[in-house]
């Protein structure tokens, strides 16, 4: 072990291998890139957890910046009328906005701000 230090010693007073930097982490480098690589965007796609009317609101603030939103609605699952409500609520303001609102599974939800529609297609039936 100490021939391995004084050889460092000695690369470094004879000009030998130079030290490298120490590699850098993966996830700062996906963020500086991030930052620096892609400007801020327009429009985000973003996830919201139903739980309650303030996160009824949250997506009712996040459709008016343009966002689409899917929605996860399992948190209110065992709470039937009031899902319905909140989800009432939701679908009538995307009509206003001349948004749009589909169920992807039993769970899951995605609303559309105003101009962007979905398209819906029903399963064909098997003759």
């Amino acid at each position: 072990m100490l021939l391995g230090d004084q050889m460092g010693i000695l690369d470094k007073i004879l000009g030998g291998k130079s030290e490298q930097p120490e590699a850098a982490n993966i996830g700062d480098m996906l963020e500086m890139e991030g930052d620096v690589v892609n400007p801020p965007a327009d429009f985000y796609v973003k996830r919201v957890d139903l739980r309650n009317d303030g996160d009824a609101d949250l997506v009712v603030k996040e459709l008016a910046e343009r966002n689409i939103i899917i929605l996860n609605v399992l948190p209110l699952a065992k709470q039937p009328n009031r899902l319905k409500a909140l989800i009432g609520k939701l679908k009538s303001y995307t009509g206003k906005v001349n948004g749009d609102i589909a169920l992807l599974n039993p769970e899951t939800i995605l609303l559309t701000p105003g101009k962007v529609k979905i398209v819906k297609s029903k399963p064909k039936i098997k003759p």
